[in-house]
């Protein structure tokens, strides 16, 4: 079985950040990634969940920087970048994104109130 690296995880977020990457495209990937790879990795594991439910959970291309900055802490501060992750969607709003995002194609039917 392949195992997912950090490096590779942080290239599409930052791809997905800068928008070269589409938030479908991304969320495929890491559904097909997370069905085929392994990794010991608390903080890869943690990302992946996140990027496994984009458009359940709303992420959006912004919320890329904050995967970036939890992969790229040293793997010995990885309870540290756990509890960014966690902490996170705790200060995005929500309510905000289901206005914006009720037409989206992708996100538009997790946007009903």
């Amino acid at each position: 079985m392949v195992i997912l690296q950090r490096d590779e995880i942080i290239s599409k977020l930052r791809a997905w950040h800068q928008q070269a990457l589409g938030s479908e495209e991304i969320w495929r990937w890491a559904l097909q990634a997370t069905s085929e790879c392994a990794t010991d990795d608390d903080v890869i594991k943690a990302v992946m969940e996140m990027l496994c439910a984009i458009p359940q959970d709303l992420w959006i291309e912004e919320d890329a920087q904050v995967m970036i900055d939890a992969l790229s802490n040293p793997i010995d501060q990885s309870d540290l970048s756990i509890n960014l992750l966690w902490n996170y969607p705790d200060i995005v709003d929500l309510a905000g994104r289901r206005r914006t995002l009720h037409d989206h194609p992708l996100y538009g039917p997790y946007c009903g109130d």
